[in-house]
């Protein structure tokens, strides 16, 4: 009997400790690797990339890792394929990624899938490798710092380098802009996440850099949504439009933000329009940022519609999108009558009834 019970007991905390969590895990398939080529798995500490282990290739080019421990907080970690380059993922508990590639573009042209975050640092990494012009990159990487709220999507972003630049430098204004709007996903989601801390360092250091020295009590990013931040921009008839001219009469202002080339853009215009028919002559106004990449495709969509609506070019750049923290398209915000920015409107099925509530 007494020897059953301690066959017994040491069974249960064997199954126990079998069941506990377990640690993350990257696997897949690299074409083009003998078997037995050993790839590097590795992390960062103050900026300093160290092995934490190795994993070696099965005869089709497969491996598989697992970590002993979950990870216990976001981060961002790399494969490395001696001389060839590094795969950078990001881990969070117990995930499970997987990761498609080829031993000839190894970091350069890759799949990574298994979880949200991972799924947008390999879409991050194909627009980067796939972007020629900075510009357009730094325009289409912003929004994926503006919508994140894991916080290391926004890390990953703008540590990012094409070449020996960083596509946002935290010492150039609009880099600056950008790591600002980057620790404020932080401030806002993970405020005691050591990331969010470098990224502000980073900021302020910038600031500093740029002759913008903050007080020495200044401890906070200022919030975008705090109030509204100017947009002048032209519409199609050439006259300059202001938003803050516009929010100043004491109308409720729809602030929008699309692109009239996105496949969705007809359903949200249309919404709008029952919204402006009903709404305008009691005192409702939209301000309308298009985002197009054709400025004769916008004029055209443009004469048609009775608001106003201005181009955002790409000389513009994305730094409307970071002051208004715009991640995807299309997106509304309520200005109140009093000017204050008010509710941040993503779903457009929602729109009509956040109007109602104004009038």
């Amino acid at each position: 009997m007494k020897n059953s019970y301690i066959a017994a007991s040491a069974a249960l905390m064997l199954a126990a400790a079998c069941s506990g969590p377990k640690g993350w895990e990257l696997k897949g398939t690299v074409e083009g690797l003998p078997e037995g080529s050993a790839m590097a798995i590795e992390a960062c500490n103050a900026g300093r990339w160290y092995v934490l282990d190795s994993v070696k290739t099965d005869a089709k080019g497969r491996f598989d890792y697992r970590a002993a421990e979950p990870a216990p907080s976001a981060d961002i970690l790399r494969i490395t394929l001696p001389g060839t380059g590094s795969v950078y993922f990001p881990v969070e508990g117990s995930d499970a990624l997987t990761l498609t590639a080829e031993a000839a573009t190894f970091g350069t042209g890759h799949t990574l899938t298994g979880s949200d975050m991972a799924a947008t640092v390999s879409a991050i990494d194909s627009i980067a490798a796939s972007t020629a012009s900075l510009p357009d990159l730094q325009r289409k990487l912003a929004g994926f710092i503006t919508s994140d709220t894991t916080g290391i999507v926004a890390y990953y972003t703008v540590g990012k380098s094409v070449g020996n630049r960083l596509i946002f430098d935290p010492n150039e204004n609009f880099g600056n802009r950008i790591y600002g709007a980057a620790a404020q996903v932080y401030a806002h989601y993970k405020p005691l996440d050591a990331h969010g801390e470098a990224i502000k360092a980073a900021y302020f250091a910038g600031r500093r850099n740029l002759g913008k020295v903050p007080a020495p009590e200044e401890t906070t990013i200022e919030v975008p949504e705090a109030g509204i931040i100017e947009i002048a921009r032209h519409d199609y008839t050439g006259k300059l439009q202001s938003l803050k001219e516009t929010a100043s009469k004491g109308n409720v202002v729809l602030l929008s933000f699309t692109d009239y080339s996105m496949q969705s853009s007809p359903a949200y215009n249309a919404i709008l329009n029952d919204i402006y028919s009903l709404y305008h002559d009691r005192g409702l106004e939209i301000y309308q940022v298009a985002l197009d990449p054709d400025e004769v495709e916008w004029k055209e969509a443009a004469r048609n519609l009775p608001w106003i609506t201005v181009w955002n070019s790409p000389t513009d750049g994305a730094a409307t999108l970071a002051t208004y923290n715009v991640g995807a398209l299309p997106m509304t915000y309520i200005i109140e009558r009093n000017g204050d920015l008010g509710e941040r409107i993503v779903d457009p099925t929602t729109l009509a009834k956040a109007v109602a509530k104004r009038f």
